[in-house]
């Protein structure tokens, strides 16, 4: 009798092919489970490994008992699977982009962070890892488009460039954990640098985006810098996305492209069509892109697409700007204790607004569907 693990209920439990193999004699037998889950086999006495196996769309699972006894009193065995996602990758977790007030009802954005999640059961590697947030940061809808209209291929990337450091293995993301970039990395609620009424605490971030060419950026002790590659804004002080929403992305480039010689390449920079400006912005393919996610501001009237729709077929927002919320993914199922969370590559559906930032910390319950 095989099992599915805490989490993952199917209509059925049919289907589900297990083997039994006679480990003297090599002799294999299979069946398939009915729909309780129940497989009957024809066995001479003797010792075995059993095993048990099917796919769904989304998931291997998997069992496997060895040195099991068969015997005339032992007639009967019970398998408990294991599931591994057969997709899955990198992911926003949580974003908080929008800011907090300060007790004396100011702005305050330095404590704006980002969450990235291993949503698969492979180790990932972040060297060479990218990160940007899309022009255009305003109210306006884009117009980085194709002559016949839609978004182009490529997308632009406004102010800094981020890139992980790292030769290729340094620096592993383990299945099913998260990191946090922090634009400060420090305890918001209490450094004297803070913002005492900030929802968070980033003094345990893993990395930070110190831009280090304005000299007026902290450089947090502790907390390792991620590398910009480029930027559109050099007297920029703070990577501040837009607190009313950014497309934000995460990227790689491709095998063998170096990053200086990308960056450096004039063909890779265009400035922004029907403005006289010179700005260079970077443009990306968006067949790089990982994970994206289109924040978007609250009033219906101004929440223009910039991510093209195989990338982000929707959108997500808070109730406003400096209101200390966050955008959080969805969790889709705990399987085993497994977290995974929701992807689709649409944010209406995959992410929830207006929640109270909760960096390093998974729920513990799967979230309904709405």
């Amino acid at each position: 009798t095989v099992s599915y693990p805490a989490g993952y209920i199917p209509d059925d439990l049919s289907n589900v092919k297990v083997s039994m193999v006679n480990i003297i004699t090599g002799r294999l037998d299979t069946a398939r489970t009915d729909i309780s889950g129940v497989a009957v086999l024809s066995l001479e006495e003797g010792t075995y490994t059993l095993s048990a196996s099917i796919k769904s769309v989304e998931f291997a699972f998997n069992g496997i008992k060895e040195n099991v006894i068969i015997n005339p009193l032992k007639l009967s065995l019970s398998m408990g699977l294991e599931a591994v996602a057969l997709k899955g990758g990198l992911v926003f977790k949580e974003i908080f982009y929008t800011g907090s007030k300060t007790p004396a009802a100011t702005n305050y954005y330095a404590d704006q962070f980002h969450e990235i999640y291993n949503n698969s059961d492979d180790v990932i590697y972040l060297d060479g890892l990218c990160m940007g947030v899309l022009e255009a940061l305003s109210a306006n809808a884009s117009v980085w488009v194709k002559p016949g209209g839609g978004l182009r291929d490529t997308i632009p990337i406004t102010f800094q460039t981020w890139m992980w450091p790292g030769t290729g293995t340094d620096y592993p993301l383990a299945p099913r954990t998260s990191i946090v970039i922090a634009q400060d990395g420090i305890n918001h609620k209490s450094d004297p640098l803070g913002n005492a009424t900030s929802p968070v605490d980033l003094g345990s971030a893993n990395w930070e985006t110190y831009i280090s060419t304005s000299n007026k950026d902290t450089d947090t002790p502790g907390v390792p810098n991620l590398i910009c590659i480029y930027t559109t804004a050099v007297m920029m002080v703070d990577w501040v996305c837009a607190v009313s929403g950014s497309a934000v992305v995460i990227f790689r480039l491709p095998t063998g492209l170096d990053y200086s010689t990308f960056v450096n390449n004039p063909a890779n920079l265009k400035t922004k069509p029907g403005s006289s400006a010179t700005t260079q912005y970077l443009q990306i393919d968006k067949a790089w892109v990982i994970d994206a996610v289109e924040e978007v501001q609250a009033d219906p009237t101004k929440q223009f697409k910039r991510l093209p729709t195989s990338l982000d077929a929707g959108k997500v927002f808070c109730s406003g700007s400096y209101v200390g919320k966050s955008i959080r993914r969805k969790v889709e199922k705990i399987i085993g204790g497994k977290i995974i969370y929701k992807d689709t590559n649409n944010s209406s559906e995959d992410f929830i607004g207006d929640q109270v930032p909760k960096p390093f910390i998974h729920p513990e319950t799967v979230d309904q569907k709405k």
